[in-house]
């Protein structure tokens, strides 16, 4: 006798859930939002503004702490994760890698429980022990079908967990390396006047970079 079609409709079930899960979370987490940060180059002079060309020209005179870093990005999502998202400004993608740790971890426990309840039929089955009931409904046979399938889902489950945990940690560091970029389609270049009121008066040509 075979399994149930019933508990195998429930098994593919946490199949399609599960690789849905780590689609989205993959997806998500990967996606960019607009950051546009402008850098203005001064074609007269030959200028960067801004506080990447302080911290580049005059690194004793500015806070380098204050510089997002990578690094601490990543130590926050693999010390806790989501943490690195946050520290992004990324806070939506936090609830995202929660729920999918929480899905798996229900999935993992959900497996584990199972797997230890057909384990116990199992040895009432078969240990000839009359105070110990096999209480559900399948034999020997089954027992031994279904302990080898949620052994294979607690597996899953645990990869699930660590591909959510690992895709958490590198989507960290990413976003964390792109801080000071815009990735989105938004790219663009501009030739504009420029007026300068702190060089004598001069009047100049701009260049407004999207990056």
């Amino acid at each position: 006798m075979m399994i149930s079609k019933e508990l195998l409709k429930s098994l593919n079930c946490k199949v399609a859930i599960l690789l849905i899960c780590i689609g989205c979370i993959s997806s998500s987490l990967f996606s960019q939002k607009d950051t546009t940060q402008t850098t203005v180059i001064e074609t007269e002079r030959g200028q960067v503004s801004g506080k990447v060309k302080k911290a580049i020209d005059k690194p004793e005179e500015y806070e380098l702490e204050k510089l997002h870093s990578p690094k601490k990005a990543t130590i926050l999502s693999a010390v806790l994760p989501g943490a690195g998202q946050i520290y992004n400004k990324k806070y939506w993608k936090a609830p995202i890698v929660w729920g999918g740790l929480a899905l798996s971890g229900y999935y993992l426990s959900d497996n584990l429980s199972q797997l230890n309840r057909y384990r116990d039929a199992y040895v009432a089955e078969t240990d000839g022990d009359s105070g110990t009931i096999n209480d559900t409904g399948f034999g020997q046979t089954q027992l031994l079908d279904l302990i080898d399938t949620y052994k294979t889902w607690r597996d899953w489950s645990y990869i699930a967990i660590g591909a959510v945990y690992i895709l958490n940690i590198i989507d960290a560091s990413v976003d964390a390396h792109l801080f000071y970029f815009d990735v989105s389609d938004d790219i663009s270049m501009n030739l504009a006047p420029y007026f300068n009121p702190f060089a004598n008066r001069s009047a100049g040509v701009s260049l407004m970079l999207k990056l």
